[in-house]
Protein backbone atom coordinates (compact mmCIF):
# COMPACT_ATOMS: atom_id res chain seq x y z
CA UNK A 1 0.00 0.00 0.00
CA UNK A 2 1.08 3.88 -1.05
CA UNK A 3 1.15 6.07 1.90
CA UNK A 4 0.69 9.62 1.39
CA UNK A 5 2.55 12.20 3.63
CA UNK A 6 3.25 15.63 3.80
CA UNK A 7 6.98 15.83 4.26
CA UNK A 8 9.45 15.70 1.82
CA UNK A 9 13.02 12.83 2.11
CA UNK A 10 16.41 13.45 0.72
CA UNK A 11 18.15 10.35 0.25
CA UNK A 12 21.81 10.98 0.05
CA UNK A 13 24.01 8.14 -1.34
CA UNK A 14 26.86 9.06 1.40
CA UNK A 15 30.21 10.70 0.26
CA UNK A 16 28.27 14.50 0.02
CA UNK A 17 30.73 17.24 -0.66
CA UNK A 18 30.96 19.32 2.57
CA UNK A 19 33.23 22.38 1.17
CA UNK A 20 32.67 24.97 -1.30
CA UNK A 21 28.78 25.12 -2.15
CA UNK A 22 27.83 22.06 -0.74
CA UNK A 23 24.52 21.68 -3.06
CA UNK A 24 22.83 18.90 -0.98
CA UNK A 25 23.78 20.00 2.24
CA UNK A 26 22.48 23.17 0.98
CA UNK A 27 19.19 21.75 0.05
CA UNK A 28 18.99 19.58 4.05
CA UNK A 29 19.47 23.54 5.13
CA UNK A 30 16.81 25.12 3.20
CA UNK A 31 14.16 22.57 4.27
CA UNK A 32 14.96 23.58 7.70
CA UNK A 33 13.95 27.34 7.31
CA UNK A 34 17.37 28.40 8.22
CA UNK A 35 17.42 30.42 11.69
CA UNK A 36 13.48 30.21 11.92
CA UNK A 37 13.78 26.24 11.87
CA UNK A 38 14.89 23.39 13.97
CA UNK A 39 17.22 20.71 12.76
CA UNK A 40 17.52 17.37 14.65
CA UNK A 41 20.93 15.20 14.21
CA UNK A 42 20.21 11.76 14.67
CA UNK A 43 23.29 9.67 15.33
CA UNK A 44 21.94 6.21 15.73
CA UNK A 45 23.39 4.39 12.50
CA UNK A 46 27.14 5.29 14.24
CA UNK A 47 29.25 3.63 17.06
CA UNK A 48 31.45 6.77 16.66
CA UNK A 49 28.60 10.00 17.28
CA UNK A 50 31.32 12.24 18.34
CA UNK A 51 33.14 11.97 14.59
CA UNK A 52 29.70 12.59 13.22
CA UNK A 53 28.83 15.98 15.31
CA UNK A 54 32.43 17.51 14.94
CA UNK A 55 31.82 17.24 10.76
CA UNK A 56 28.25 18.14 10.72
CA UNK A 57 27.02 20.80 13.32
CA UNK A 58 29.70 23.62 12.14
CA UNK A 59 28.59 22.38 8.90
CA UNK A 60 25.02 23.14 9.45
CA UNK A 61 25.61 26.31 11.34
CA UNK A 62 27.51 27.71 8.54
CA UNK A 63 24.49 26.53 5.79
CA UNK A 64 22.32 29.10 8.47
CA UNK A 65 20.61 26.70 10.81
CA UNK A 66 20.91 28.60 14.09
CA UNK A 67 18.96 25.60 16.37
CA UNK A 68 20.80 21.71 15.80
CA UNK A 69 19.63 19.53 18.30
CA UNK A 70 21.71 16.13 18.54
CA UNK A 71 19.96 13.31 19.07
CA UNK A 72 22.30 10.20 19.90
CA UNK A 73 20.94 6.92 20.35
CA UNK A 74 23.22 4.21 21.90
CA UNK A 75 20.35 1.51 23.35
CA UNK A 76 16.62 1.15 22.26
CA UNK A 77 15.10 2.59 25.95
CA UNK A 78 16.96 5.96 24.51
CA UNK A 79 13.89 5.75 21.85
CA UNK A 80 11.52 5.62 25.18
CA UNK A 81 13.22 8.55 26.43
CA UNK A 82 11.32 12.04 27.14
CA UNK A 83 14.15 14.08 26.52
CA UNK A 84 14.94 12.63 23.19
CA UNK A 85 11.27 13.13 22.59
CA UNK A 86 11.23 16.76 23.51
CA UNK A 87 14.75 17.04 21.01
CA UNK A 88 12.41 16.06 18.44
CA UNK A 89 9.60 18.78 19.07
CA UNK A 90 9.11 21.51 16.96
CA UNK A 91 12.11 20.03 14.28
CA UNK A 92 11.83 21.18 10.37
CA UNK A 93 14.31 18.98 9.34
CA UNK A 94 15.50 15.46 11.23
CA UNK A 95 19.38 13.80 9.13
CA UNK A 96 20.41 10.78 9.66
CA UNK A 97 24.31 10.08 9.52
CA UNK A 98 25.61 7.09 7.92
CA UNK A 99 26.74 4.24 10.07
CA UNK A 100 24.52 0.72 9.97
CA UNK A 101 20.94 1.09 9.00
CA UNK A 102 20.16 -2.24 10.83
CA UNK A 103 21.21 0.00 14.40
CA UNK A 104 18.69 2.28 13.52
CA UNK A 105 15.58 0.18 12.52
CA UNK A 106 16.51 -2.19 15.86
CA UNK A 107 16.90 0.40 18.35
CA UNK A 108 14.23 2.66 17.05
CA UNK A 109 11.37 0.95 15.61
CA UNK A 110 8.14 1.12 17.39
CA UNK A 111 9.78 3.51 20.04
CA UNK A 112 7.83 6.88 21.15
CA UNK A 113 10.97 8.38 19.02
CA UNK A 114 9.87 6.49 15.98
CA UNK A 115 6.44 7.37 16.15
CA UNK A 116 7.42 10.81 16.95
CA UNK A 117 9.37 10.68 13.75
CA UNK A 118 6.54 9.29 11.46
CA UNK A 119 4.52 12.46 12.74
CA UNK A 120 6.74 14.80 12.20
CA UNK A 121 6.94 13.75 8.65
CA UNK A 122 3.28 13.58 8.51
CA UNK A 123 2.92 17.45 9.57
CA UNK A 124 5.46 18.53 7.06
CA UNK A 125 8.64 17.72 8.06
CA UNK A 126 11.36 17.19 6.06
CA UNK A 127 13.70 13.64 6.95
CA UNK A 128 16.90 13.34 5.51
CA UNK A 129 19.38 10.67 5.61
CA UNK A 130 23.06 9.73 4.55
CA UNK A 131 24.40 6.33 3.50
CA UNK A 132 22.67 3.98 5.95
CA UNK A 133 20.45 7.18 6.82
CA UNK A 134 18.90 6.70 3.60
CA UNK A 135 18.88 2.57 3.07
CA UNK A 136 16.85 2.26 6.20
CA UNK A 137 14.16 4.84 5.21
CA UNK A 138 11.68 2.23 2.68
CA UNK A 139 10.01 -0.49 4.31
CA UNK A 140 12.14 -3.21 3.18
CA UNK A 141 16.19 -1.96 3.53
CA UNK A 142 19.08 -3.51 1.85
CA UNK A 143 21.27 -4.33 4.91
CA UNK A 144 24.46 -6.09 3.52
CA UNK A 145 25.44 -8.28 0.04
CA UNK A 146 28.72 -8.82 -1.74
CA UNK A 147 29.55 -6.08 -4.49
CA UNK A 148 30.61 -6.54 -8.14
CA UNK A 149 29.27 -9.84 -8.50
CA UNK A 150 26.11 -10.79 -10.66
CA UNK A 151 22.93 -10.98 -8.84
CA UNK A 152 22.49 -13.42 -6.04
CA UNK A 153 20.24 -13.47 -3.16
CA UNK A 154 21.54 -15.93 -1.18
CA UNK A 155 25.05 -13.27 -0.85
CA UNK A 156 22.61 -10.40 0.28
CA UNK A 157 20.66 -9.17 3.85
CA UNK A 158 16.95 -7.63 4.07
CA UNK A 159 15.29 -6.16 6.56
CA UNK A 160 12.40 -4.13 7.59
CA UNK A 161 13.43 -0.20 7.25
CA UNK A 162 11.31 2.97 9.26
CA UNK A 163 8.71 2.74 6.95
CA UNK A 164 9.14 6.40 5.26
CA UNK A 165 9.13 5.39 1.53
CA UNK A 166 7.28 2.29 0.33
CA UNK A 167 7.68 0.12 -2.76
CA UNK A 168 11.19 0.50 -3.09
CA UNK A 169 14.65 -0.33 -1.93
CA UNK A 170 17.71 1.75 -1.48
CA UNK A 171 21.35 1.12 -1.95
CA UNK A 172 24.01 4.12 -1.24
CA UNK A 173 27.61 4.41 -2.77
CA UNK A 174 26.15 3.05 -5.75
CA UNK A 175 28.22 3.32 -8.79
CA UNK A 176 31.42 3.62 -6.52
CA UNK A 177 31.31 0.40 -5.16
CA UNK A 178 29.82 -1.32 -7.77
CA UNK A 179 26.24 -2.75 -6.95
CA UNK A 180 24.10 -3.14 -9.50
CA UNK A 181 24.47 -6.95 -9.13
CA UNK A 182 23.28 -6.86 -5.55
CA UNK A 183 20.75 -3.66 -6.01
CA UNK A 184 19.39 -6.08 -8.96
CA UNK A 185 19.53 -9.40 -6.42
CA UNK A 186 16.85 -7.38 -3.69
CA UNK A 187 14.68 -6.31 -6.49
CA UNK A 188 14.22 -10.19 -7.56
CA UNK A 189 13.58 -10.96 -4.05
CA UNK A 190 10.51 -8.89 -4.89
CA UNK A 191 9.87 -7.24 -7.97
CA UNK A 192 6.62 -4.83 -5.96
CA UNK A 193 9.77 -2.94 -4.79
CA UNK A 194 12.06 -0.57 -7.48
CA UNK A 195 15.92 -0.66 -6.61
CA UNK A 196 17.13 2.77 -5.86
CA UNK A 197 21.15 3.05 -6.51
CA UNK A 198 22.03 6.42 -5.49
CA UNK A 199 25.81 7.52 -6.09
CA UNK A 200 28.26 9.46 -4.35
CA UNK A 201 27.43 13.07 -3.81
CA UNK A 202 23.94 12.62 -5.23
CA UNK A 203 20.85 12.65 -3.51
CA UNK A 204 17.07 12.24 -4.48
CA UNK A 205 14.22 15.00 -2.69
CA UNK A 206 11.19 13.07 -2.91
CA UNK A 207 8.07 15.32 -2.53
CA UNK A 208 4.90 14.20 -0.89
CA UNK A 209 3.31 13.29 -4.71
CA UNK A 210 6.50 10.64 -5.06
CA UNK A 211 7.86 12.58 -7.79
CA UNK A 212 12.07 12.66 -6.64
CA UNK A 213 14.63 15.08 -8.70
CA UNK A 214 18.05 13.89 -8.43
CA UNK A 215 20.94 16.67 -7.11
CA UNK A 216 24.55 16.42 -6.73
CA UNK A 217 27.43 15.38 -8.95
CA UNK A 218 26.60 11.78 -9.67
CA UNK A 219 23.49 9.65 -11.10
CA UNK A 220 21.00 7.79 -9.59
CA UNK A 221 19.56 3.85 -11.25
CA UNK A 222 16.22 3.14 -10.69
CA UNK A 223 15.71 -0.96 -11.48
CA UNK A 224 12.52 -2.10 -12.22
CA UNK A 225 11.10 -5.28 -12.02
CA UNK A 226 8.03 -5.01 -12.44
CA UNK A 227 7.74 -6.46 -15.65
CA UNK A 228 9.83 -9.31 -15.13
CA UNK A 229 9.19 -12.25 -17.75
CA UNK A 230 10.89 -14.58 -16.32
CA UNK A 231 13.29 -15.31 -12.87
CA UNK A 232 15.42 -18.08 -12.04
CA UNK A 233 14.93 -17.78 -8.33
CA UNK A 234 12.35 -20.40 -7.28
CA UNK A 235 14.34 -23.21 -9.36
CA UNK A 236 18.11 -22.18 -8.62
CA UNK A 237 20.42 -23.92 -5.93
CA UNK A 238 21.71 -21.74 -3.61
CA UNK A 239 25.00 -21.43 -5.10
CA UNK A 240 23.69 -20.23 -8.58
CA UNK A 241 23.32 -16.96 -10.01
CA UNK A 242 20.31 -15.48 -10.54
CA UNK A 243 18.38 -15.39 -14.12
CA UNK A 244 16.25 -12.43 -15.17
CA UNK A 245 14.79 -11.25 -18.43
CA UNK A 246 12.89 -7.68 -18.92
CA UNK A 247 14.35 -5.69 -16.25
CA UNK A 248 13.89 -2.07 -16.68
CA UNK A 249 16.47 0.31 -15.79
CA UNK A 250 16.74 4.08 -15.98
CA UNK A 251 19.85 6.00 -15.41
CA UNK A 252 19.19 9.59 -14.03
CA UNK A 253 21.33 12.61 -13.38
CA UNK A 254 21.90 15.80 -12.34
CA UNK A 255 18.18 17.85 -12.63
CA UNK A 256 16.53 14.96 -13.90
CA UNK A 257 12.91 13.64 -12.23
CA UNK A 258 11.10 10.63 -11.46
CA UNK A 259 7.57 9.64 -10.84
CA UNK A 260 7.73 6.56 -8.64
CA UNK A 261 3.60 6.34 -8.84
CA UNK A 262 4.15 5.84 -12.52
CA UNK A 263 7.61 4.49 -12.64
CA UNK A 264 8.80 6.84 -15.54
CA UNK A 265 10.81 9.99 -15.80
CA UNK A 266 8.86 13.32 -16.41
CA UNK A 267 9.45 16.26 -18.00
CA UNK A 268 11.46 17.46 -20.39
CA UNK A 269 13.91 14.52 -20.09
CA UNK A 270 10.94 12.29 -20.54
CA UNK A 271 12.04 9.98 -23.62
CA UNK A 272 9.18 9.69 -26.31
CA UNK A 273 7.29 6.51 -27.28
CA UNK A 274 9.91 4.25 -28.52
CA UNK A 275 9.02 2.21 -31.75
CA UNK A 276 9.22 -1.32 -31.41
CA UNK A 277 12.51 -1.77 -32.82
CA UNK A 278 13.72 -3.98 -35.62
CA UNK A 279 15.77 -7.19 -35.08
CA UNK A 280 17.92 -9.28 -37.95
CA UNK A 281 16.64 -12.58 -38.79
Amino acid sequence: MIRETSGALILIGGGEKKEGRAPILREVCRRAHGAKGKLVLVTAATQVPLAYMDTYLPLFHDLGVRNVEVLDVRRRADGYDEKNLAKLCGATVVFFTGGQQLRIASQLGGTPVFQALHELHANGATIAGTSAGAAMMPDTMLVSGSSDESPDVSRISMAPGIGLLAGVVVDSHFSQRGRIGRLMAAVAQNPNNMGLGIDEDTAIVVEPDRVFRVIGSGGVHVVDGAGISYSSLVERDSHSKIGLHDVRLHVLRQGHRFDLNRARPVGPHEPAAMPELLRVK
